[in-house]
């Protein structure tokens, strides 16, 4: 394995300045024997430790990305990606780790001295502490502002559904309890909407999303011109596959709409209707704030929300004209 003394030697220079110049501290040094050190490290394939380099910033390049314990879905992994792209342009390294509520970020998390962390989930009044103590940057989604989103979502299928034509609404979600948190928002959105135009909401229906549940799915499906609001994709395709195998009139008489905007969604026959939201949008706001502040964020994050929500129409609900 090459070493520092491997670089030292090939570049004529000490180790310590092999780890100066690779660890940060090239300005101490002239441009010409920078470029040597650098050169002879790449022909060499040799990196530094993140343990030294840790050492010798006081922090490492490593941004922290604590994703809770729900379904990995394809928006959840298109953010992470996009955000590891992002941070890979920037120079840092994006290191995913899955949080739960006894977190309190000691051990591996803080011993990485992370040069950012950003949560899916709001962290705890003692983890932001720490954070702060510790001088790392974070962004999180706090509580209120992701029930608002979920809300913002629901309220977005009913809308979508009840300009479509459908008489009445139905929830679908999902009975795995670490996506509570989100489905009930969602459900509340698609409730509150209905209740405040007038358009009759059906019982929700909750589904297990088992290989075996397809049956029980479809003594769940309601009877007449019905809209189906699922809490994501999955949910709706399980849906949309019930009805088509009883022998409903997809979309004439029942139509379904998920969340997510997932491949799955593009290539259903019928399509999927689905709700998108703009993960790119999300990807960058996260790490502008993480490398320049979190003033950068939006004053209004709801309304900024509200403007990447979008309704993309497929074969599983009717058209609706635009306006």
């Amino acid at each position: 394995m090459t070493s520092s003394a491997d670089v030292a030697a090939r570049a004529g220079v000490s180790r310590s300045t092999v780890s100066q110049i690779l660890n940060g501290h090239g300005h101490r040094f002239k441009p010409d024997m920078v470029e040597l050190v650098q050169d002879a490290a790449r022909e060499l394939g040799y990196r530094p430790s993140l343990a030294g380099r840790s050492l010798a910033l006081g922090k490492s390049d490593i941004v922290i990305g604590l994703i809770p314990d729900i379904t990995f879905g394809p928006r959840l992994r298109e953010l992470t990606d996009r955000i590891t792209n992002e941070l890979g342009q920037a120079g840092k390294t994006h290191l995913l780790r899955l949080a739960s509520t006894s977190d309190d970020l000691e051990g591996t998390i803080m011993g990485l001295r992370p040069a950012g962390l950003w949560s899916v989930a709001p962290l705890t009044e003692q983890q932001r502490s720490k954070l702060t103590l510790q001088k790392v940057p974070f962004i999180d989604q706090p509580l209120d502002l992701q029930i608002a989103i979920d809300h913002e979502i629901g309220a977005a299928q009913a809308q979508y559904l009840a300009s479509a034509g459908y008489q009445s609404i139905a929830v679908v979600m999902p009975n795995d309890h670490r996506e509570q948190p989100f489905a009930l928002a969602r459900e509340a959105g698609v409730l509150d909407w209905c209740r405040a135009n007038q358009v009759v909401a059906q019982p929700t229906m909750h589904i297990s999303m088992e290989r075996d549940d397809a049956d029980t799915t479809i003594g769940l499906l309601p009877r007449g011109s019905v809209g189906i609001a699922a809490y994501n994709d999955e949910a709706a395709i399980a849906v949309l596959t019930a009805a088509i195998a009883t022998g409903r009139r997809v979309p004439a008489e029942f139509g379904v709409i998920g969340v997510d905007n997932s491949l799955a969604a593009r290539v259903m026959i019928p399509s999927l209707t689905t709700v998108d939201l703009d993960v790119e949008y999300s990807a960058h706001e996260i790490v502008h704030a993480l490398l320049h502040g979190t003033q950068t964020l939006p004053v209004d994050p709801i309304a900024a929300v509200r403007r990447q929500i979008h309704v993309l129409q497929g074969g599983s609900t009717r058209a609706v004209a635009p306006h």
